[in-house]
């Protein structure tokens, strides 16, 4: 009676992990859902369960494949066929053998574009009547991880609005930071801006931040990571041509949320606080995917000066739509 209650039950499991995985309940880039009921069957002791759910997940999404082997070998390599183990050390053997091949490039390992995960951003709107305006903005990032130590990420984002003919916001900016993470949850990094706006009262200011990271919340969903350190700014005021270097400190935080399988949303708030101003940005974004490569974006930026130059505006937003195309 006892064996068949087992065979019922085992029977009732695999069923349930079957028209769960079908059924598409799961994400296809859902891992910590898959690594979680491969490792309730290693808790019972279920070598069968775990079997199918290795096999339907394989199935499901054969290009997650490497990832899901990987969460299997973690929980319960005896449980795995001999094939499969195979089959993982042999794509270990090919990617250490594809990252030296590339390494072995010199400086065109760092600077191929191929290898650098890219996104274009375009907004535009027009309007005419009473007032006729027209609004243009462009944006490019980069995204690179050189092993799992090293990431760096560029920002170039650059905007222009005319109304009748008199520009009335012309903006240029680009950010450069590089993260070092020796440690699971900590990480140090380096932090550069260039911004040149025409009618900030600025010809340009420079940020340049050292700080330390800690990554608080790393789930499949949600992501959130604090960080902050001193810095210099540099800048130039633009009526008196007056220069000024002064120390800082800043502190920043990236929240993302993986809303859907198809939308996220990531909103940035950094603080600088400096000799003779203090300022606060905010960046909010909300991206839905229509395809592989392109989605659609829009995104709210506020930015607070304490200590604008003359005949400037302390508070500056700007709201855009805009389309975003990933290569």
């Amino acid at each position: 009676m006892t064996r068949l209650c087992n065979l019922l039950r085992s029977f009732g499991v695999m069923f349930f992990i079957t028209v769960f995985l079908s059924s598409g309940a799961v994400y296809a880039d859902d891992i910590k859902s898959i690594r979680s009921m491969l490792k309730k069957s290693v808790e019972t002791g279920d070598q069968a369960a775990f079997d199918t759910v290795l096999h339907m997940a394989l199935a499901t999404w054969p290009d997650k494949r490497s990832a899901i082997l990987m969460e299997a070998e973690a929980l319960q390599a005896d449980w795995m066929a001999i094939t499969q183990l195979e089959e993982l050390e042999a794509a270990r053997e090919a990617a250490v053998a594809t990252e030296q091949a590339s390494r072995a490039r010199g400086i065109i390992y760092y600077l191929d574009p191929v290898l650098w995960n890219g996104q274009i951003n375009l907004g535009a709107s027009a309007s005419t009547g009473d007032t006729e305006e027209t609004s243009f903005a462009v944006g490019l990032s980069f995204n690179r991880q050189f092993g799992p130590e090293w990431e760096h990420g560029l920002d170039l984002d650059f905007d222009r609005t005319t109304s009748s003919g008199v520009t009335k916001r012309q903006r240029f900016v680009t950010k450069y930071e590089t993260t070092w993470r020796p440690w699971d949850k900590t990480f140090l990094l380096n932090y550069v801006e260039l911004e040149l706006d025409h009618f900030s009262g600025y010809d340009y200011r420079i940020v340049e931040n050292i700080g330390v990271g800690f990554q608080l919340v790393d789930s499949v969903r949600h992501k959130l990571r604090l960080e902050g350190g001193p810095g210099l700014r540099f800048s130039k005021e633009e009526e008196t041509g007056f220069t000024n270097t002064e120390f800082l400190g800043r502190l920043s935080s990236t929240y993302d949320w993986k809303v859907s399988s198809t939308m996220s949303l990531r909103d940035r708030t950094s603080v600088i606080f400096a000799t003779t101003s203090t300022t606060v940005e905010n960046d909010l974004r909300l991206t839905a995917k229509l395809n592989s490569h392109l989605s659609a974006r829009i995104s709210f930026k506020a930015r607070y000066d304490s200590a604008p130059p003359l005949g400037t505006s302390a508070w500056d937003t700007v709201t855009r739509a805009s389309l975003v195309f990933g290569f």
